[in-house]
This record gives structure tokens, C-alpha cells and sequence, in this order.
């Protein structure tokens, strides 16, 4: 199927004839591809700059945080560039700025529902904000107290998550693939049947998933040819029993540290995420490690920046969803975190060599592949695959 125009995906929108589902989760894989389409996640549209390595200083904003000095943040890990959190910190004069984490989104959810609170902002996947809102853990947003998010391709908005852009602001974006260190492997996985064969085979014992249910049930279901978003019994059955036949060969679930499991050689092929390839590949003992999006399809994915219900700090809330959005601050984030922006001003000062990168933002050619989630962690069929699963890792 050809990805969806643009330009009469815009004129629908503006009419109001898609449902909110139907850009992202509905519409499959045309919808997703036109989406990251219409983004310009080629590098071929985006303006041409030098990279920076951390933001412009500006004026100090203590005044109009109202006073606040302390700012709480529940975000995964490693998720923030350093030089932005002292630039924070030091234009509103903050004397504590607490970065917690967690390492899946079921584990935000879970900390909340079991009474967690005191944060101001968080980092939800997109697909979670609107059980967030159900349960009144988010506030709306006033956007007027956000004016960088003009920043922000207007692709990223209105989406079924948030069709009024009243509870979240997009952060960044990625897929869920296959990395592997190359001089480990006989050969670079580039689909989930090899990525299961090699784990079953070549790397069993060296092969590591990221502990989110989310991403691993993609590797089942793209691999049998289903939805990822998949809850149908007989296809989670099927999904099961690959999970269950993996599941032995596995060294751990990790979100947070697989990237210093490729770095010792520990693992040689991981389930993951883009983010830790910038460091890998800049070192030269580990210059080897690769990233590939499995032929079958995977999962596109969208962070969000949402404020709680009960921030305590309110007006350094707003001050940080409008900083983390000014461009050259956006920018950092990309060049440090290795994921891609929302906003194309950001663009200018991103590394050419990460807007070149196929793995960080994706090509015509891989769109197509790509699926948006839909949140599917309510399931309990998948919660208690999810369980057995985790029971039977490493034997």
C-alpha cells in the first residue's frame, strides 16, 4: 500500500473526517508511513547546520518561575542531556533538581496507581497519556505558557493520543529494533527470524531484551505477520510460545544498562533501542555495534512530556516544557540522546551525521514497516504471558 498524501491527509484532518485512532494506530502501517513521511524524517528535508554541543545561554527566568528553586522529574533513564539539565538549572537558579527513573512505562504507571507522587513532569510513550488522564494523574497543559511548542511539526499534533494537544508535548521518537555488535555476529540480523535463530543459537546466553512488555511482544507478533498491537488469544498464544522457546537462551531484560552489556561483550545482540548507539559507535572498542529495523516490521514509537496533576512546582513545570523546546536545546537533546526531534528548527543544530542515519530517523523505504502502538498493557492475556516469560529467562 502506498503511504497516504499529505497533503489530503491535512485537508481530511482540517475537516474532521479521521477519528483519533485513525492517523496513528487504525490506519496500520500506510498511516504510520505517511505520518514519519510527512515529518521529513530524511535527512534530505532537513536544513543544513553545524551541530552544537549545548545550548546558548539566556537571561535568567527566576522571576517567572514564581519563586520555585526545586524541580522533580520521573523520566527512563539516561534520557536528558547533562549540558540541558545545568542550563535548567542554572537559568531559573534551582537549588535541587531530582531526576528519578524507571524503566518501562508500566513501571511509571504502577509507582503512580501505588501512590508515588511529589513530580512535576514525566516521559510517558505516547500510547499511555490517555489512561494517565483517566486516572487523574495528568493536568492539562496551558499552552499559552508554552509558546517554543510553534516549534514543533505540526505532524506531531492533534494525534489520537491527544487530539487537542491539551495533556502532552511531544519529546522525541523512535523505533524498536535489533543492535548488535558486529564483530560478535556471523552476520548483521536485519529480521526477528534471524534475530530468534541467532538468539536460540550463535548468541544464546548473550542476547538481551528491554525490560518493556510493550517492545518485546513486537518481536513475536511481527515475526508471525500479526499487529503488534495483537489481542487475540490464538495469536498471543503463538506469540507465547516463541517468547517461551527464547526465553532459556536470554542473559537479562534491561532497559537502562544493555549498552554497557555490548560494550564488555556480555551481550552481542539486544532487543532495544537507538539511544545507547552514539556512545558505542564513537568509542573505538566498540565502533562494531549496529542498529537494523527487522524486515517483518516494527514498532514506532512517540515520548511525550506531561505535566502531573499535582506538580509541585507548577511554574518551573511550564518553564521546562518550553526550554526543552527552544531549538538549540532540542537539538542537544537529539545529538545527546540519539533520538529524532518533532521540530524541524531543531534540525539546524543537530549533527548532519544523525540526520544521515537511517536507524535514528528512518527512510522512505522503511516507513512502510512501521507500526504505531495502541496501549494494550490493561490485557491481562499478554500480562500473564508477560509473567511467565520473565520466570523462564536464562533456563
Amino acid at each position: 500500500m502506498a503511504p497516504r498524501d499529505l497533503d489530503g491527509y491535512l485537508r481530511q484532518r482540517a475537516a474532521g473526517t479521521l477519528s483519533r485512532r485513525s492517523f496513528m494506530a487504525a490506519a496500520g502501517l500506510t498511516g504510520t508511513a505517511a505520518w514519519l513521511a510527512a515529518c521529513g524524517g530524511g535527512a534530505t528535508q532537513a536544513p543544513s547546520a553545524a551541530a552544537t554541543s549545548g545550548p546558548t545561554a539566556a537571561p535568567t527566568g527566576t522571576a517567572l518561575a514564581g519563586g520555585e528553586t526545586e524541580f522533580y522529574m520521573y523520566n527512563w533513564s539516561g534520557y536528558i542531556a547533562e549540558t540541558n539539565i545545568e542550563e535548567f538549572k542554572k537559568r531559573f537558579s534551582l537549588a535541587n533538581f531530582v531526576y528519578d527513573t524507571y524503566a518501562n512505562n508500566e513501571e511509571l504507571i504502577a509507582k503512580l496507581q501505588g501512590g508515588a507522587s511529589g513530580y512535576d513532569i514525566a516521559a510517558p510513550t505516547a500510547e499511555y497519556v490517555p489512561g494517565m488522564v483517566e486516572e487523574g494523574f495528568l493536568q492539562k497543559l496551558d499552552l499559552s505558557r508554552i509558546p517554543n511548542v510553534k516549534y514543533i511539526n505540526d505532524t506531531y499534533k492533534n494525534l489520537w493520543w491527544d487530539p487537542t494537544n491539551e495533556y502532552q508535548v511531544p519529546k522525541d521518537y523512535g523505533t524498536t529494533g535489533i543492535l548488535y555488535r558486529g564483530k560478535l555476529v556471523s552476520t548483521p540480523p536485519t529480521s526477528w527470524a534471524q534475530f530468534y535463530e541467532m538468539a536460540k543459537g550463535e548468541a544464546s546466553g548473550k542476547t538481551v531484551m528491554v525490560d518493556s512488555m510493550g517492545d518485546v511482544f513486537v518481536f513475536p507478533l511481527k515475526l508471525l505477520g500479526y499487529s503488534l498491537n495483537s489481542v487475540d488469544d490464538n495469536e498471543l498464544n503463538e506469540a507465547r510460545d516463541i517468547l517461551l522457546d527464547v526465553a532459556p537462551h536470554l542473559l537479562a531484560l534491561d532497559s537502562d544498562t544493555y549498552q554497557d552489556k555490548m560494550a564488555s561483550e556480555e551481550a552481542s545482540l539486544v532487543l532495544g533501542w537507538t539511544g545507547p548507539l552514539l556512545d558505542l559507535r564513537a568509542n573505538p572498542d566498540t565502533a562494531d555495534s549496529a542498529y537494523s529495523v527487522p524486515s517483518e516490521g516494527t514498532l514506532f514509537w512517540m515520548d511525550t512530556w506531561v505535566m502531573m496533576a499535582e506538580a509541585p512546582h507548577p511554574n518551573l513545570s511550564y518553564e521546562w516544557l518550553n526550554f526543552i523546546h527552544e531549538p538549540e536545546i532540542q537539538g542537544a537533546e537529539t545529538n545527546y540522546n540519539g533520538y529524532a526531534t518533532c521540530s524541524d528548527e531543531a534540525k539546524k543544530y543537530v549533527d548532519q551525521a544523525l540526520l544521515d542515519d537511517p536507524s535514528i530517523f528512518p527512510p522512505a523505504d522503511v516507513l512502510p514497516s512501521l507500526e504505531g502502538a495502541q496501549d494494550t498493557s490493561g490485557n491481562q492475556h499478554r500480562i500473564d504471558i508477560w509473567e511467565e516469560f520473565k520466570s523462564k529467562i536464562g533456563g
